[in-house]
Parts: structure tokens; C-alpha cells; sequence
């Protein structure tokens, strides 16, 4: 999948103009920051099809210096299969997980996650990757800029429950993978999780 350079290049006069408008005590400056926000906005409204008051909304509650979000996701195996949960929102499947919470670190949110996603009551045993979005083919791309941390979680009990965002929740073999919110979860996750289940010793990976 091509990667578009307008959708960074928008994202970054975004980041620059939330930074200036945190930063500046100038009001000449303080304006030009502001313009410089519409337009990053436009950018991704015409990028993306998505309504430009969408964008607004979606952005503008945002304040402080600009940081990539952190998005969480477990591994949990069963005698080989991997733990899925299908999204309501596009009726597709991914890992457990998502956003990391304030005043909890990383590994108890892919816990929490996926006793909340899928009703299992699993423990993080490894942080398997940390994984930039922008180097590999998730689809559609986030407007923020992700980074994704991946975690390998035994499972300890619970019982497969659905909710408001969830419909179904199962275990699937690695050759039948159902198919995938590739947003969320993409096919090199889920083998890359397989290979540090299988042998625990193999280092963290991470992106440069």
C-alpha cells in the first residue's frame, strides 16, 4: 500500500500549530497558529472525505504540546489460536485493545482492554513490539499518529462476552484468520505475537 506524504504533511502543520497556539504569547502569532490549524484541517477533510467539521471536532478538543497516541493491544493464545474480537464498527476483527489510559501503565491497560473487549482475564507477560503506524500498511490511516505497543498475555480465565462495541469474540488458527480491522490489527501483528509465543527469548522489536 502506497503511503501518501500529504496526509504526514498535513499532520504535521497540525502538530506545529497546536504546539504554537500552546506555546505563543503573541496575538499576531497566536492568529497565523490558528490559520495554520484550519488549513491542516482542510488538508485532511479533502485527504480523507471526511467533512471538515468532522475534523474540527475530532481534533480541536485537543490542547498542550502535540504527542503521538498510544495504542495498546494483547496476545492472548489458546492451544495455538489467537484470541480476535469483531468490531461492530466496521464488522471486521482485530486484537484486544486501544487506548492507553492516564495513571496506568501500558501492560495493566492490555489486561484491562482485553478483559473489557473479550471477557478474558489474561496477564502481560512481554511487550512484543512498539510499533510506529506509519511504517507499516494500517488501513485506513488514523488521523493521529499512533504508536502501537503489543503485548504477550496468558490467558488465566473469563468467559467470552460481547458489549456495545463488540459482537463476537473467538479464537482463531493463524492459517484461518477471519478478516481483519486493519486499522487496528494487521496480519504481521498477530504472526509476530505467534513467534514470541513460541519462543519467549527472542528480543523486543521496535521501529526506527
Amino acid at each position: 500500500m502506497q503511503k501518501n506524504p500529504w496526509i504526514d504533511w498535513a499532520e504535521q502543520i497540525r502538530a506545529i500549530a497546536q504546539n504554537g497556539i500552546t506555546y505563543t504569547d503573541g496575538g499576531f502569532d497566536l492568529e497565523r497558529y490558528h490559520q495554520l490549524q484550519n488549513i491542516a484541517h482542510e488538508m485532511t477533510a479533502q485527504l480523507t472525505g471526511a467533512p471538515t467539521e468532522k475534523v474540527d471536532d475530532y481534533f480541536l478538543p485537543e490542547t498542550g504540546y502535540t504527542t503521538p497516541k498510544l495504542d495498546i493491544r494483547a496476545g492472548v493464545f489458546q492451544e495455538g489460536r489467537i484470541l480476535l474480537i469483531k468490531e461492530r464498527s466496521d464488522d471486521c476483527w482485530a486484537l484486544p485493545g486501544g487506548w492507553a489510559d492516564v495513571c496506568e501503565s501500558p501492560a495493566l491497560g492490555a489486561e484491562r482492554e482485553a478483559l473489557e473487549e473479550s471477557g478474558y482475564i489474561v496477564k502481560a507477560q512481554k511487550l512484543v513490539a512498539v510499533r510506529d503506524v506509519h511504517k507499516h500498511p494500517y488501513h485506513p490511516r488514523n488521523p493521529h499518529h499512533l504508536i502501537k505497543m503489543l503485548f504477550l498475555c496468558e490467558l488465566k480465565g473469563g468467559t467470552p462476552t460481547a458489549n456495545i462495541e463488540i459482537s463476537e469474540v473467538d479464537f482463531f488458527e493463524l492459517d484461518q484468520l477471519p478478516p481483519l480491522s486493519q486499522g487496528r490489527t494487521i496480519a504481521s501483528d498477530i504472526s509476530l505475537l505467534k513467534q514470541h509465543h513460541e519462543n519467549r527469548d527472542l528480543p523486543t522489536e521496535f521501529d526506527k
